[in-house]
């Protein structure tokens, strides 16, 4: 496997893409349909080989009677990542099975992954965190976010970009990746990076560095807000409609009423008041509102770098060097992923990271984060498909009106209570394309009696995964190289972003394995939806993909390598929109619907769930703190059965400071039980100085063995378990999104005596 030099994604490839041929020719890949012959609490699932006909045919009728008997939502729906593996190649179809079914509910993960980025920025800017302009920045900030090991041709882009003079913040408690040459690493304590993006605006705000301007012409920060916590109204203060909001015009202090439903204007709101406040006749007493914006500034100014520094652990002389920096190097473009959303409160540190950004005026401007304008082409998933009353039974919804239940994704905890407690109903039936519930989500323990409840489980993928385990019936995935699939748009930069690519088939797919795409069309077949799915014909769903497009299927195919199709990025988006795409058309610094649904409309800082201030009784058996990272040698849970990748890392680590590692008698490479309220897992020592002393680091994603190396299969819970999931518990949540604390917990390390 080579890289493409000629991609205008770039000529990087990384370890797993070098081991592609290991991963297809893998000895223990799944390559046929199987049937389980033995109850699911046997731990020899007794697996029999079937025939695709008859192993559909078996799938539509109990997904079928499922549905005649408990109704449609009664059957959840479980999709991976495409951040990490190939499903992205037929995501579209599997949305589209899912709504024409009639499930409301997916499994989806995206509160652990990228909602945060994708999903909360959208509050504050009515688009999601997007793509950093690294060609043009003059100052990248990467928060929780190592490319070198999840993105490689966004590593190879920051290098490039420090390499011409553009300076560099890292956010990480560890020194990791693109840290290593950082302008200024701010070594966070995990989960607190709210604090700090608090400190960092105070810095700014304090000294008046910030885009006053376009916070005046462009936020809803002059929006006057009552004492008692709602947006002021036009009708409150007798100046019209209900629905208008009220501005102050500084030429006369008069005040205005603002429709957030009409366009900005933006030559009006030059004028208007941005700070402090003005009393207003409310019902004939005077009442003093303050702006959205001086709330904020009040906010920030209650977090200065020295307070932060005894939350966070970054020195506050670093918090104002780096804060100084951000405003001196504009442009600047930032990144945040999983380090910021694997926290009890992910979400409000979200909203705290894009107003920090928000006051630097670098959005969806040259050298800041940018929506590269991508051509054109139609959504297949079947958003049309799904009504309204089965949206409105998305499990979560209720809880988390603002989070990832409203488009249809649902936590695994969401889905264990569903099935275990029948609340708010009782899930029946579970399709799943690709995901390993067990490994990749915390509460192990609560998913496995899930599963095992569970009236019917089918499962596709390649390997016999933990979850899979539990399965009814198995279908066998092939990998992207035995598939054909299209793209259109490739992120990183303008032309990537207008790249359209039709991918052939490298090799003959092996076995009876097949593409997920292949799969849901089959199935939808078999379930009596086949005419939601252009009737088994997959090459006019393509062209119906491609059909705003000037481009054809034909054409595309022949082209290989894919062909550019020219969009031109328009930056200042809003301007030329004459506004955002938020509730009141304008950068949210105050969110009216937080407010609205009884979140803070301001991103106020709260400790983790799980931490020494927060479980101070808990602190004495527990004293350390535990968060975790990827390893650069594999993708979630996948791949450590290559032998090639399982050289770079024979077993399961555990990240330990070197003088808390002394403390307990540990030493480089000793077998240690990682211990939480939870339960307990075996790792190995690791050790390094970069960590804070109180802070370790686990892995997600152990269970597979490397046969090749002799290396054993590990339990996903029980005795010999490497399951870092295992031990993180779910007892709290992020209140609007739902993460939980995969990267903020407590914990105890020990070894274990041979």
């Amino acid at each position: 496997v080579e890289p493409d030099p000629e991609h205008p994604t770039g000529a990087a490839i990384c370890a797993k893409g070098r081991a592609v041929p290991e991963l297809v020719y893998a000895e223990d890949r799944v390559l046929y349909p199987m049937v389980r012959t033995r109850p699911k609490g046997d731990p020899d699932p007794g697996w029999q080989r079937v025939s695709w006909d008859e192993a559909l045919t078996r799938v539509a009728a109990e997904l079928n009677r499922l549905r005649a008997q408990h109704g449609s939502e009664s059957v959840a729906y479980a999709c991976t990542t495409g951040s990490g593996t190939s499903v992205s190649d037929g995501s579209m179809f599997i949305d589209r099975l899912m709504r024409a079914f009639g499930s409301p509910n997916n499994v989806y993960g995206t509160e652990i992954c990228n909602w945060h980025k994708d999903e909360a920025f959208k509050y504050t800017f009515g688009a999601g965190v997007s793509s950093p302009d690294f060609e043009r920045t003059a100052c990248i900030i990467m928060w929780g976010h190592n490319p070198n090991v999840s993105w490689l041709s966004q590593g190879s882009r920051t290098a490039k970009a420090r390499a011409r003079g553009a300076r560099l913040i890292v956010v990480d408690p560890r020194r990791v990746g693109p840290a290593a040459k950082a302008d200024h690493w701010l070594r966070v304590r995990p989960g607190t990076d709210g604090a700090l993006a608090l400190a960092m605006a105070h810095v700014l705000l304090e000294s008046g560095q910030f885009d006053e301007a376009g916070l005046r012409q462009w936020s809803n920060g002059p929006f006057l807000i009552h004492p008692d916590g709602h947006a002021l109204s036009a009708a409150d203060a007798g100046i019209g409609p209900q629905a208008h909001r009220v501005v102050v015009d500084m030429r006369d202090n008069s005040l205005v009423a603002v429709d957030p439903d009409l366009p900005v204007d933006a030559e009006a709101a030059r004028h208007w008041l941005l700070d402090t406040g003005q009393n207003v006749l409310v019902e004939g007493a005077n009442v003093h509102c303050k702006t959205g914006f001086a709330l904020y500034r009040e906010l920030c100014a209650d977090m200065p770098p020295e307070r932060a520094e005894t939350i966070t652990g970054v020195p506050s002389a670093d918090i104002r060097a780096a804060a100084d920096l951000l405003w001196t190097s504009r442009p600047v473009s930032l990144y945040a992923w999983t380090g910021v959303g694997q926290h009890t409160n992910a979400t409000q540190t979200a909203r705290a990271i894009s107003l920090l950004y928000a006051l630097l005026g670098s959005f969806d401007a040259p050298g800041g984060n940018v929506r590269f304008a991508a051509p054109p082409t139609k959504d297949v998933s079947g958003r049309d498909l799904l009504t309204q009353d089965l949206r409105r039974k998305t499990i979560g919804l209720a809880k988390r009106p603002l989070g990832p239940p409203k488009d249809g994704w649902i936590t695994s905890d969401d889905f264990y209570r569903a099935v275990l407690e029948q609340e708010p109903y009782s899930l029946k039936g579970l399709v799943v394309f690709g995901t390993n519930l067990l490994v990749s989500h915390v509460d192990t323990a609560r998913g496995v009696d899930a599963l095992r409840k569970l009236d019917f489980h089918v499962h596709a993928d390649l390997f016999m995964t933990p979850t899979a385990q539990y399965a009814d019936v198995f279908l066998p995935v092939n990998t992207a190289w035995e598939r054909r699939a299209m793209r259109v748009g490739f992120e990183m930069n303008e032309v990537a972003q207008s790249w359209a690519q039709y991918r052939h088939p490298v090799i003959e797919t092996r076995g009876e394995s097949r593409s997920d795409e292949w799969i849901t069309f089959a199935l939808a077949q078999k379930l009596g939806l086949g005419n939601h799915f252009w009737d088994g014909d997959a090459d006019r769903a393509y062209e119906e993909i491609l059909a705003p497009m000037d481009v054809s299927l034909d054409e595309l195919r022949a082209a290989g390598r894919g062909v550019e199709v020219p969009a031109e990025t328009p930056f200042h988006r809003h301007i030329a929109d004459a506004g955002f795409a938020t509730y009141s058309r304008r950068v949210e610094v105050w969110s009216e619907p937080f407010a609205s649904n009884g979140q803070n409309p301001l991103p106020a800082y709260k400790e983790p769930a799980m931490s020494p201030v927060t479980r101070p009784d808990l602190s004495e058996q527990f004293p350390l703190v535990l968060t975790s990272a990827k390893s650069h040698a594999f993708c979630h849970s996948q791949h450590r059965n290559l032998k090639s990748l399982r050289r770079l890392q024979r077993e399961p680590r555990l990240e330990m400071h070197p003088r808390a590692a002394a403390e307990r008698d540990i030493a480089e490479g000793d077998a240690v039980v990682l211990a939480t309220p939870v339960g307990e897992i075996e790792l190995r020592a690791k050790l390094r100085d970069d960590l804070a002393v109180n802070v370790v680091a686990g892995q997600h994603g152990w269970w597979q063995g490397c046969e090749a190396l002799d290396l054993p299969e590990r339990p996903a819970i029980g005795p010999g378990s490497a399951n870092f999931n295992a031990v993180i518990g779910n007892e709290d949540e992020d209140p609007i999104s739902g993460s939980t604390p995969h990267r903020s917990y407590l914990c105890e390390v020990r070894k274990i005596s041979v």
